[in-house]
């Protein structure tokens, strides 16, 4: 019997009564032909891209210590998406000697909201999508 991470709870209600709003850390996955969920690209002010370390081709590993190699990009998804201000730990594989000595890294973020008026941001892309390598 297979177990499912559960998607991130919601958070409570801010003090003047609204929901928190919900983002990720302003990465594009992309899921390739042997199914593994990697790095397309990483968008300008979100928290990827600030925290230098992830790189297009990144294999994602895992979601906060949940091993999700192997799952598809709208399984994952559910795991990224958070409110505002929550952490995230996401663990990558870079394929070849480009992370000195090893193979896995973790990324430890805070989820931010991309300010679409950035005049720094990649132009719009759909967050998630599904595609083959060729």
């Amino acid at each position: 019997q297979q177990q499912y991470a559960q998607p991130q709870k919601q958070a409570a209600p801010t003090a003047n009564g609204s929901q928190p709003r919900m983002c990720g850390v302003g990465v594009v996955l992309v899921q390739v032909s042997g199914g593994a969920v990697c790095v397309k690209s990483v968008n300008k002010g979100g928290a990827a891209f600030a925290s230098g370390q992830i790189v297009r081709g990144d294999v994602l590993y895992a979601i906060d210590s949940q091993k999700v190699l192997g799952w598809d990009v709208e399984r994952v998804k559910p795991l990224i998406l958070g409110p505002e201000g929550s952490k995230i730990t996401m663990t990558f594989q870079r394929v070849g000697n480009l992370v000195h000595g090893k193979r896995g890294f973790d990324v430890t973020m805070t989820r931010v909201v991309i300010d679409d008026a950035a005049p720094q941001r990649i132009p719009a892309q759909r967050p998630f999508e599904t595609a083959s390598r060729a």
